[in-house]
């Protein structure tokens, strides 16, 4: 029986696409409805499969404004720009709130709708989800301290979301 040679790959080169999440890839999650909506940068995320369901899988800090529209409809897109063409708005989103601007038509994005779920009109990329769960992260869950002192300084911890993805959308 002869050995088979494995070659290592960076993790990078297989997750690589157009709905990939880490390092320089973001996504817009937007959430809410047809007469108040809201966007946020993500970069933290991932698409995984539990309850044999495809679900995306998001964390969202509780001081972040686009987490009231996500808890009250229960749904979100995950909109996905050209990173490169989009640089500029991503630094833009990522500065301003919600609740002190109309941060979407500032950025000169549209939103649209597709089932109730608004998405970014501009985007090449688009995942429809339906919330299945969300947990808030806490610091007596964690095994690593460092985490802790690097990311939760101030105590603002993540809430995990898992979400079923209801459709997929490409341009």
């Amino acid at each position: 029986m002869g050995l088979h040679v494995f070659q290592p790959v960076d993790l990078d080169e297989i997750l690589e696409g157009a709905f990939h999440f880490g390092g320089d890839s973001w996504a817009l999650l937007t959430a809410g409805n047809e007469e108040k909506a809201n966007t946020m940068t993500v970069s933290w995320g991932g698409i995984t499969h539990v309850w044999d369901k495809t679900c995306a899988i998001v964390y969202v800090r509780e001081s972040r404004y686009t987490k009231e529209f996500i808890d009250a409809q229960k749904k979100f897109s995950l909109s996905f720009l050209h990173h490169e063409k989009y640089k500029s708005v991503r630094k833009y989103l990522g500065s301003v709130s919600g609740r002190d601007e109309d941060k979407i038509s500032n950025a000169k994005l549209n939103l649209n709708f597709d089932d109730g779920i608004p998405f970014i009109d501009e985007a090449d990329n688009i995942i429809l989800c339906k919330v299945l769960f969300k947990q808030q992260m806490k610091e007596e869950n964690f095994v690593s301290g460092r985490l802790i002192a690097d990311y939760y300084a101030k105590g603002d911890y993540h809430y995990i979301y898992i979400a079923e993805i209801k459709k997929v959308m490409i341009r």
